[in-house]
C-alpha cells in the first residue's frame, strides 16, 4: 500500500513559506502528501494550504504548456509565411 520512504522524500519544501522561491516550478510533493487519510485535511488548515499550493502549481504548469503548444504552432505558421513572403521578394 505504501512506497518506501526515501531521504529525498523528507526534504522540506519552502513553497508555503516562500511561494516565490527560486526553482520551485518543477518540484513535486512527496508521495505521502497524496495519501487519503480520513479527516486529515478537514482538521488541518496547513495541510489544506499545502495541498492547494500543490494543485495550483500543477494547474499553472499545465496551463503554461497548453499556451506554449498553441504559441509554437502559430510561430511555425508565421515562419512559413515569412519565408514565402521573402521568397516572393527575391524572385522579383
Amino acid at each position: 500500500k505504501f512506497w518506501p520512504l526515501e531521504k529525498a522524500n523528507l526534504k522540506a519544501t519552502m513553497v508555503v513559506a516562500d511561494p516565490n522561491a527560486h526553482s520551485q516550478r518543477n518540484s513535486k510533493l512527496a508521495w505521502f502528501w497524496s495519501i487519503n487519510i480520513q479527516g486529515d485535511s478537514t482538521s488541518n488548515d496547513w495541510m489544506n494550504k499545502c495541498m492547494l499550493v500543490g494543485f495550483l502549481r500543477t494547474l499553472a504548469l499545465c496551463n503554461q504548456w497548453a499556451e506554449e503548444l498553441l504559441l509554437v504552432g502559430r510561430e511555425m505558421t508565421w515562419m512559413v509565411d515569412f519565408f514565402i513572403h521573402k521568397s516572393q521578394q527575391w524572385v522579383h
